[in-house]
């Protein structure tokens, strides 16, 4: 998300960390990288490697550096058990394993069927407000998305003050580089790790999907707007990541880094006096500070503001799904209240505008405002200025709400897609059978055949590119998707207005 707050606290309890890949049924042969062998596993047809370093550990006098190459090794390295996920505030353990937390954590996990020969590739990016989150949780196993026949890979990048820190300091140290961004930049080195060596694991490097929810999604449009990841993948998915938040400035996140140090009794300090700090005073749990980070406009890796790089066209011109679900706000108990006073001048416009979900219900029309002017709305923003400069561009609208749910939120949350992207609706939903079989298929089939061809849908009618005149969209509804022509224009329309004074826990 574009920026951290309190709200997004409930991030570090509803996202959880998974156990090794378990239930292997033999080891395959080894994989040969540009850095050494590999050993993974393999389970019903699906060879899993897991913890594969794509970087060196961003440790020592490498933290807060740009990534560098992982050293090589000697013999086989067993690849069959997570690597340590990244810094942040600790988690619930799962299956009564505690996950690993390490400043050595710039890992990745790839998921491939066996014999696997030049499978596109899908590269996710773990959501989790830039704070919280890793590419080993339960959620984002990549065995069931594989099947479909693609190679999949999920990856850590550093988080909160470790992957978003930009102390002046560091400047002074190495004038050339880039400072900041690390968990951007982390992200480009595993893209870069997928160009040397995915071919060894059957897929194809010239044909790389980058996907990613929230703080993912978010990174997704970040790279889209960096030259630095240009030519690094062929498709973009962005799944609820355009905030209406405007991205943080350098000096923003200068002034951030040295009120962060000034807390850590650094007034005027070196760079090797901010490497000294231990890094559970970094991590700052509890800290007002700690979750005030994120991606930043530092010039070099993100030039502009992202939704700006849309509307100019300088983004990467790659075929792009992008969309959001139709009740963010759930994910956010406290965003939402509050707002029909804090718009009482406008908000007989708001009631002519929104139903709230059919209910007309003061709390249910907040939380359909609170939706539209945090995600709704500058999501169809972007994809507008990204069909404009001419990219094929496929906007969703993800309405299916679980049978568990039902009765108890007007339509899907901040994350419920992600559920059927990776075929996990098991993990929450405790009524599964054809209906939930069934929107996975929706989801998994559209996603995976854009991965291989850059379309969606084999006919263009079953879902139609957005056009700069006609804003037409794709609804995963609870009977099947339908395509739906330019609705709720007046509601949109009045919520990006009321955006200009965007939503304090929206952020990124």
């Amino acid at each position: 998300m574009r920026t951290t707050s309190g709200a997004l606290a409930a991030l570090a309890t509803a996202l959880v960390v998974s156990a090794a890949f378990a239930g292997a049924d033999h080891s395959p042969a080894p994989v040969s990288t540009h850095d050494g062998e590999l050993a993974g596993i393999e389970h019903g047809g699906i060879v899993a490697y897991l913890g594969v370093p794509y970087a060196a550990p961003p440790i020592g006098d490498l933290r807060w550096r740009p990534p560098q190459a992982p050293a090589h090794w000697t013999g086989v390295r067993p690849a069959r058990q997570f690597g340590s996920e990244c810094m942040q505030g600790r988690r619930r353990a799962v299956r009564g394993t505690a996950p690993a937390m390490s400043e050595d954590c710039l890992y990745l996990n790839v998921w491939a069927p066996r014999r696997a020969r030049e499978l596109p590739v899908m590269v996710w990016v773990h959501g989790g407000g830039f704070f919280a989150g890793s590419g080993s949780q339960p959620l984002y196993d990549g065995a069931d998305l594989a099947r479909r026949g693609v190679v999949v890979v999920t990856l850590n990048y550093r988080l909160g003050r470790f992957g978003f820190f930009a102390h002046p300091a560091l400047a002074r140290e190495n004038p050339s580089e880039p400072i900041g961004n690390y968990g951007l930049m982390d992200q480009i080195a595993a893209l870069r790790w997928v160009e040397r060596n995915i071919a060894a694991f059957g897929g194809d490097p010239g044909n790389v999907t980058l996907f990613g929810q929230s703080a993912g999604g978010a990174s997704v449009e970040d790279l889209m707007a960096s030259p630095d990841a240009r030519g690094l993948y062929q498709r973009a998915i962005i799944e609820s990541g355009v905030f209406s938040t405007p991205a943080t400035t350098l000096e923003q996140a200068e002034s951030g880094a040295q009120a962060a140090a000034a807390s850590w009794g650094l007034s005027h300090p070196d760079a090797a006096q901010l490497r000294a700090v231990a890094a559970a005073k970094v991590l700052g749990v509890g800290s007002p500070l700690a979750m005030r980070t994120g991606p930043m406009i530092d010039g070099k890796l993100l030039p502009e503001d992202p939704i700006a790089a849309f509307e100019s066209g300088n983004v990467a011109h790659v075929p792009l799904i992008i969309g959001s679900n139709s009740y963010e706000a759930g994910f956010f108990p406290t965003m939402a209240r509050g707002l029909s006073s804090r718009f009482a001048g406008e908000w007989p416009k708001v009631e002519a505008a929104f139903d709230g979900y059919g209910t007309h219900q003061l709390q249910a029309i907040e939380g359909e405002l609170a939706t539209d002017m945090m995600i709704t709305a500058p999501t169809w923003r972007v994809a507008r200025a990204a069909a404009r400069d001419g990219l094929p561009t496929y906007l969703y609208y993800f309405t299916y709400l679980r049978p568990s749910e039902r009765g108890r939120l007007p339509g899907p949350a901040h994350i419920d897609e992600v559920y059927a992207v990776f075929d996990h609706m098991g993990l929450v939903e405790p009524h599964t059978g054809r209906e939930t079989e069934r929107i996975v298929d929706e989801i998994e089939s559209r996603w995976v055949r854009f991965a291989k061809t850059g379309r969606p849908t084999a006919e263009d009618s079953q879902w139609p590119a957005v056009t700069p005149e006609r804003l037409r969209v794709l609804e995963f509804a609870p009977r099947g998707p339908r395509v739906r022509g330019d609705f709720a224009r007046a509601r949109l329309a009045l919520a990006s207005t009321l955006a200009m004074q965007p939503l304090a826990p929206a952020g990124r």
